[in-house]
């Protein structure tokens, strides 16, 4: 009768977010957020897939170390805090907890 085709769905896991987020490295401050958004993708906390933190991050255009925290817009998602060093305009993730 009907055949039935196989439908592949990827789903990312929270390793392989933080896998993608560890190999952010010289970024261009301008495109960081975009960046990590990217790493995100494919990533969903029960259906949710919005990021939010980022309205929280500050300036970090100053050469320094900072703390960001970004989490899916999910009230039982993990929050990730990004610890990253920027030097001249560059952007390099740190460590991730």
């Amino acid at each position: 009768m009907f055949k039935k085709e196989e439908i592949k769905v990827f789903r990312v896991v929270l390793k392989e977010v933080l896998k993608r987020l560890a190999t952010i490295k010289n970024c261009p401050i301008e495109d960081f957020e975009n960046i990590v958004q990217d790493k995100f993708d494919g990533y969903n906390y029960e259906g949710e897939e919005d990021l939010v933190g980022f309205e929280n991050w500050g300036d970090i255009s100053q050469n320094g170390a900072y703390q960001l925290n970004i989490k899916v817009n999910h009230d039982d998602a993990y929050e990730f805090t990004l610890h990253i060093k920027v030097i001249d305009y560059k952007v390099t993730v740190v460590n991730i907890l």
